[in-house]
């Protein structure tokens, strides 16, 4: 689609105009820093200093289009950089954010497990996991074998393993003298995990070595969709559970200790839900004035009955060498009653999400610049 450059009045920017009568206004100092040729061709950071941009780029002597992108001469410097029109294009429309909340659990349903060792071996395979969990927050493997340690392969397609105090894999399955109600045979409300560290990990995987056939079913919620009803439904409730900061806590069997503190639903810059930080089981609320107390409550309690409407679960019961990967910062999880005298073993680890979108980006470049194919 064809283009113009005006200069505006102040020659402190430029206004392109497409033929579909869109337009777009941009400074000159944007156009210093964010131009193609503004970054090293090597390591692609910016090559230049925060200050280049005032002292070299005061105004905007000239600027055309050509060969589909802007060129700009600057002044005082006499800098000549480009960049390329679809860039300029793209940002016309408001970034919306790639998630796709899901308020019922169809399309999670619909979309059959990915085989594990596509997931390890084929770009293609491994994009469409990823895909889902920034979509929809969470993926489903199956043909992960029986072996302990796939969670930490699943975890190197894409980043790498966070190591907590629960080690680099953890093994949920009922014990003895368990530390934590994971390790028992009772159901678990829904929750995020670790909400008691700052910063909670962001995404969490399960690997099913056995599984319990009359029990033990793994509950998910969209905790983003939720809160964005709560929003609508209960502006006031929703707006008590994103700006009361909250205490959230765990102690070890040895004394260790850790607590953080922030809201239930944690906000971007852009008033988006960003993280849910929901745990029963670790939350340390302290007494206040009673009446901002029982604001709080119900508040949490109108989110908390909305998450656990059975209408909202998406319930699966992990069979051997079945896999799950979420966004531990947006689906709330859970597990149904087992059997005291279950074999029910599942091993998890953490990881970070900043890994998996790196990988996404990279596999969607990849996939983007392949040479379509004949039909």
């Amino acid at each position: 689609m064809t283009a113009s450059a005006t200069l505006l009045n102040d020659a402190r920017g430029v206004r392109v105009t497409w033929a579909d009568g869109s337009s777009r206004d941009v400074s000159a100092r944007w156009l210093f820093d964010h131009a193609d040729d503004a970054r090293d061709p090597v390591s692609g950071q910016r090559a230049h200093g925060a200050l280049a941009s005032a002292e070299e780029a005061r105004r905007i002597e000239t600027a055309a289009i050509e060969r589909g992108a802007l060129q700009v001469r600057f002044a005082p410097s006499g800098a000549q950089l480009r960049i390329d029109l679809s860039r300029l294009r793209t940002d016309l429309a408001a970034s919306a954010r790639a998630i796709e909340p899901w308020q019922a659990p169809d399309p999670i349903a619909a979309a059959p497990p990915v085989p594990f060792k596509d997931y390890l071996g084929d770009d293609g395979a491994r994009l469409e996991v990823l895909s889902r969990v920034a979509r929809w927050g969470v993926a489903f493997l199956d043909g992960a074998g029986r072996e302990p340690g796939a969670v930490e392969r699943a975890v190197e397609a894409f980043g790498f393993v966070r190591e907590t105090n629960y080690g680099r894999t953890f093994d949920v399955r009922i014990e003895p003298r368990p530390g934590n109600l994971a390790y028992t045979d009772r159901p678990l409300d829904l929750h995020t995990d670790n909400p008691y560290r700052d910063p909670v990990p962001t995404v969490q995987l399960l690997h099913a070595i056995v599984a319990d056939a009359s029990g033990g079913e793994t509950v998910f919620v969209d905790g983003f969709a939720h809160a964005e009803a709560l929003r609508r439904a209960a502006p006031v409730a929703f707006e008590t559970l994103a700006r009361t900061p909250v205490r959230f806590s765990f102690a070890d069997d040895t004394g260790a200790r850790w607590s953080h503190q922030a809201p239930v639903l944690g906000l971007d810059a852009g008033g988006d839900v960003e993280v849910v930080r929901l745990n029963h089981r670790s939350l340390d609320l302290a007494h206040g004035e009673p009446g901002a107390v029982d604001a709080w409550y119900d508040a949490y309690l109108a989110y908390y009955r909305r998450l656990h409407d059975p209408a909202a679960a998406f319930g699966r019961r992990l069979a051997p060498g079945e896999m799950v990967i979420f966004d531990n910062r947006r689906i709330v999880h859970g597990r149904r009653a087992m059997a005291r005298e279950s074999s029910r073993w599942l091993q998890g680890c953490y990881a970070d999400i900043d890994g998996l979108r790196a990988t996404l980006a990279r596999l969607e470049r990849t996939r983007a610049l392949e040479p379509a194919h004949a039909v």
